[in-house]
């Protein structure tokens, strides 16, 4: 019960307010590959062993399809502004 107050005067305050929208413009410009240093694959699994190998190797994919997605969502978002 003593929770019910508050509650209601938060409630009965916030019919109160008025929504504002703000409208974001996104930057159209893609962002920049991941630049990544030239290694001997070879000579990073034999220093890595084979499990931190393929750990490095998921985690840099990951980075390539992170950077592919904010890419892709951001010609949708450009090319949905340039429609309106």
């Amino acid at each position: 019960m003593r929770y019910m107050i508050p509650l209601l005067a938060v409630l009965a305050l916030s019919g109160c307010t008025t929504t504002e929208f703000i409208h974001v413009t996104p930057e159209c410009t893609p962002p920049p590959s991941p630049v990544l240093p030239e290694l001997s694959k070879g000579e990073l699994w034999d220093r890595l062993g084979d499990s931190e190998y393929r750990r490095l190797e998921a985690y840099i994919n990951g980075l390539w399809a992170y950077s592919d997605e904010q890419g892709a969502m951001l010609e949708e978002m450009c090319d949905a502004q340039a429609i309106n």
